[in-house]
Order: structure tokens, then sequence, then C-alpha cells
């Protein structure tokens, strides 16, 4: 399992590579994401001993159970929806929380990160698919004024945006998907320059190399690199 994982690690960082190079840039500012959803901690030690540092997980209890201990070195982030009622324990245990879409959620993390004296990096999930089976602000009005709400969160520092792209073949919605999101990145940025954005989270297994093109910092891997998930 891990020669598996390995061999399946080296082959993504190869494509991550490429996809950088041939869209001009630098394939050190792309961070490989090992999402372990559904996987069991042997597969995270393995993708830990092979190198990757950076994990994402989708569920609360899973990030309890397998990041309950540090990694040296190792930073995780949670990626799924985050019910309030969990908030206590995703801080706890998670670097980073990928998936804030609302103020609400904000303002419970925060308390928690108070109680804990930790401040925490969270992203921005925006749906830029217009599916409305996705979690994420699906429209830029509240998105801007959600962001004035939560930049005066004591204990948050918001890193960036995320999304998933549309379930399709169709390449171009991909990408477009993909240049939304980005162009909201850059209008964040111009709004806001003292929050020092730096993350742009989109792509996964199916869609990475075009999240690259599109300027992608953090692809988010899972059945590449561990198999098809258990449930």
């Amino acid at each position: 399992m891990s020669d598996e994982i390995k061999k399946n690690i080296k082959k993504i960082l190869e494509e991550l590579n490429d996809a950088a190079v041939k869209s001009g840039r630098d394939p050190e500012t792309v961070k490989l994401m090992a999402v372990t959803k559904t996987k069991p901690v042997e597969f995270v030690d393995a993708a830990y001993e092979a190198g990757l540092f950076l994990f994402g997980e989708n569920r609360v209890n899973e990030l309890s159970e397998k990041f309950c201990n540090k990694r040296a070195g190792a930073e995780v982030h949670l990626i799924g929806h985050l019910q309030s009622n969990k908030a206590k324990d995703a801080v706890m245990y998670a670097d980073s929380i990928d998936s804030v879409d609302k103020f609400k959620t904000a303002k419970h993390i925060d308390k928690h990160c108070r109680e804990l004296h930790k401040k925490i990096n969270i992203l921005l999930e925006y749906n830029t698919s217009d599916e409305k089976t996705k979690s994420g602000f699906d429209d830029q009005k509240t998105f801007f004024e959600t962001v004035d709400q939560i930049r005066e969160l004591e204990y948050i520092n918001i890193k960036g945006l995320m999304t998933i792209a549309p379930f399709t073949s169709d390449e171009k919605a991909v990408a477009a998907s993909f240049r939304k999101l980005a162009s909201l990145f850059n209008s964040l940025s111009v709004k806001h320059p003292d929050l020092k954005l730096d993350t742009l989270s989109m792509g996964m297994s199916s869609d990475f190399r075009i999240a690259i093109e599109e300027g992608s910092t953090i692809i988010r891997i899972g059945t590449r690199l561990f198999g098809a998930r258990n449930y």
C-alpha cells in the first residue's frame, strides 16, 4: 500500500509540474493536498512518510480521529461543510477551515478559537457552478458584505477562496468556473489589500490540470492518490 501511494504521489507531482510549466507558472506555487476522506489513518501515515505534509479532511469526526496526534511539519485543512455544533472540534484539530460561507459559521469558529487562544486561517467557499446542491456563497453582494464582517473577528485570518467545479466533462465549463473564482480573488485582493490573500484552492483528481492553468495554488487530490472512496 505504501509503495502504491508513493508511486501515485510521484505521478501527480509530475503532472502538476507539467501543467504549471505549460501555463508559464513556477510549480513551487502550487501545493498538493492529500484528501483522506473515508480512508484509514494508515493512508495518512503512508502519504506523510512519502513526503506529503498537506492534508484535507471533509468531516470533523474523521479529522479528530486521524489528526489528533500532530505530525511534525504537517498541516491539515477541513475542506467539507462545517456545522456550527462541530466548530469546537474543528478548531481544535485543524490548521485551516476552507469551507466558510456564512458569518454565523465564522462567529462560531472565532468563539472557540478565543477559548483556545488560537488563531486560525480560513478560506471562503464560493459556488461558481450555480449548482443548488453545493455549499458556498452564490452572490457577490452577500460575499463582500460577509467579508467585511468576518475581517473584524479577532481570531480569524482570511487567506483566500475555495470552490468545486461543476460535475461535467465540459472542460470549458470547468475552466469558466475556476476563472470566476480567480476573478473574485483578484477583486477581493484589490478591495482588501491588507488581508494578504495567497490561496486559491481549486481542482481535484479529474480537473486539477485545468485548475492550475487558471491559477490554483492548492489542488485537492483523493482518488488519484488513494483509490476510490469507501462509503
